[in-house]
């Protein structure tokens, strides 16, 4: 199957247990893989036969910005949703980074993949 992907999405919110990951932005960084069928672009090279990157780009900051999550595992979870509702998906893959987590030890991120597929 085609995919499209977009890497390295950073998003400003305020997602996260404490009362102070809640008091200020923080950046997260999103990766996205959307399975679709991609050979009617190839062929037509028109826009409106694949997925517009930009549409995609909007929806995810909305979704992600929309509401403020304690986990980042549910914020995922619900940009998942509102891709396969809105757009020609099968399947997404997405990656959230969490740079700034409140964890007292040296590491460059914590990370959270979800997959989910159309049903």
């Amino acid at each position: 199957m085609d995919s499209i992907r977009i890497n390295d999405l950073k998003i400003p919110a305020r997602h996260g247990v404490y009362d102070f990951e809640k008091s200020k932005d923080g950046i997260f960084e999103i990766d996205l893989e959307l399975f679709c069928n991609l050979k009617g672009a190839g062929i037509s090279d028109r826009l409106g036969d694949t997925l517009d990157y930009q549409e995609i780009i909007s929806f995810t900051i909305e979704e992600f910005t929309k509401k403020r999550y304690k986990l980042v595992e549910a914020v995922a979870e619900s940009v998942c949703r509102r891709l396969l509702k809105e757009f020609q998906i099968e399947k997404v893959v997405i990656r959230v980074r969490k740079p700034h987590a409140p964890i007292k030890a040296d590491f460059k991120n914590v990370e959270v993949e979800l997959t989910r597929v159309k049903k």
